[in-house]
């Protein structure tokens, strides 16, 4: 329990210090860097992250076979189980190195219209670090399964927020002496080793855990594919969402375009983290539920509790946005950015939906039915890419935003929702508690309305005044008209802790 409770505080102690490096680091970087260049920057980030799907889901299925293993104290399993994912990574790698090749090769017919000579070898050169940064990530993420199964979480979140920190330290002191994008991905590729040896150290020595093939376990090696498959699928649709509308513009519009829009992405992953951070601590607990009980009581109460500490949290980032997004990114990237806003605020609408909901993936996943939710996905993802480009054609960054926005509503808020329902997970009360933490949120979005009218921010210094002002404001109407016994206990037990 321990282990959960730290790894929680410190998965939310992480996401805080890497949205707060990124507030830092993105200015940083457009100070070293051309807005032409930090559009490069992210256009090979996005293209290389598709390889970064070819894990096909495996780090998720090995927690969930290796922790039913652990649930029943099979120490044979457990070996076979971590030896199979050896062998299918090795097979992987090989994959991983061809399609490297392969879009190293269609750069210059991708991009050849709108990249100029310089960026296309510096284009070239990204490429080639990163695949092979994604050929070692993928057979690590073997052990750090194996740690997350143990519930070693706060190893895990200690060695995220060290590399947090050091990232955009060693970043900024190399951009002194060489002030391009390259050299980024130099350091995030180097600091990426680092971790990955200290994840091997700690599952081998400090965890001792075995690796041994036992058998060709063929109904194990069955399940993994099919489970595995399913999570791959999930996987290729999260890229789609967040990666190919920076694809479509670097291909159209050129690089200037790929950076305002690589912002608005940005911000709406810093809103994606402040759901999840807590999420793959309950992955082993809700997979050992499952092993061992078909009642979804348990899971059902868990689903709604976290949804709405996440709704909670969700809407003050939300509502807070809507009041100050627009002087935030003027003050934060410059007003040549700044359009970026209106992207920002279309996106986050429906994504609010499957975000205080993330916990129901995990559930899947936990009861091995999350194949249908990804064959929608994959659906909707091609659906996304086909409106995608008209609309980035004639509104640039903004259409990219408006597709992303229409398809994440139908897929996640609709279809998605009539599926868990349909599977046991209790939606309606799930929204009826919703309901009820609506009401301070829309009084604090108005109060919040006047309140800016009124307030000039002029600089970062009246602005941070506030939007503290406005989240004192958001946690007292949360206090009294929103949160339940359940979760004023937990944020006084949290405070006293500090104390």
């Amino acid at each position: 329990m321990n282990q959960l409770k730290v790894g929680a505080l410190l998965s939310y102690v992480n996401m805080a210090l890497h949205i707060l490096m990124g507030l830092v680091y993105v200015p940083l970087l457009l100070h070293y860097l051309s807005v032409e260049e930090y559009g490069l920057y992210q256009l090979i980030g996005s293209l290389v992250a598709y390889l970064s799907v070819m894990d096909f889901g495996l780090s998720g299925t090995i927690t969930r076979y290796y922790s039913q293993r652990l649930a029943l104290d099979d120490k044979k399993g457990q070996e076979n189980v971590l030896a199979i994912a050896i062998i299918i990574y090795l097979g992987i790698g090989v994959l991983v190195v061809i399609a490297g090749i392969v879009m190293y090769q269609l750069l210059d017919t991708i991009y050849g219209s709108t990249l100029s000579t310089q960026e296309m070898v510096s284009a070239k050169s990204m490429m080639i670090l990163l695949v092979i940064n994604v050929a070692l990530t993928i057979p690590s993420n073997v052990f750090t399964s194996a740690i997350t199964s143990h519930e070693r979480f706060v190893f895990l979140r200690l060695v995220t927020i060290i590399k947090s920190i050091l990232n955009p330290v060693v970043v900024l002191a190399v951009l002194q002496f060489k002030a391009e994008a390259l050299s980024v991905v130099q350091v995030q590729v180097a600091l990426n080793i680092v971790v990955i040896l200290c994840n091997i150290w700690y599952a081998r020595q400090r965890i001792r855990i075995k690796i041994q093939f036992h058998d060709f376990d063929k109904p194990l090696i069955k399940a993994m594919f099919v489970f595995s498959f399913f999570i791959f699928l999930n996987g290729i649709v999260d890229q789609v969402y967040w990666k190919t509308g920076q694809l479509i513009l670097g291909a159209v519009s050129g690089t200037a375009a790929v950076a305002v829009f690589s912002i608005a992405i940005q911000l709406s992953q810093f809103y994606v983290q402040f759901s999840t951070g807590i999420n793959s601590v309950f992955l082993p607990r809700l997979s050992k539920l499952a092993a061992i009980s078909e009642d979804m009581r348990e899971i059902n109460t868990m689903f709604i509790k976290v949804g709405r500490i996440q709704y909670s949290l969700l809407g003050l980032i939300f509502t807070g946005f809507i009041l100050f997004g627009r002087r935030f990114l003027s003050l934060w990237v410059g007003e040549a950015l700044s359009e970026a806003y209106r992207m920002t605020l279309v996106i986050m609408i429906p994504l609010t939906i499957p975000l205080i909901q993330n916990l129901g993936i995990l559930i899947l996943q936990a009861k091995n039915k999350h194949a249908f939710r990804s064959i929608v996905y994959a659906i909707i993802a091609v659906v996304n890419v086909a409106i995608s480009i008209p609309l980035a054609k004639r509104y640039g960054g903004l259409g990219c935003a408006i597709a992303t926005s229409g398809c994440l509503f139908l897929g996640n808020g609709v279809i998605i929702n009539m599926y868990y329902y349909r599977i046991g997970i209790d939606v309606i009360q799930f929204f009826k508690e919703i309901a009820r933490l609506s009401l301070p949120v829309f009084l604090a979005g108005a109060g919040g309305y006047f309140f800016v009218g009124a307030f000039p921010m002029n600089g970062w210094d009246s602005f941070l005044i506030g939007v503290l002002l406005y989240s004192g404001l958001y946690i007292l109407l949360l206090w009294f008209f929103g949160l339940n016994q359940y979760e004023k206990q937990l944020i006084q037990s949290m405070v006293k802790r500090v104390q």
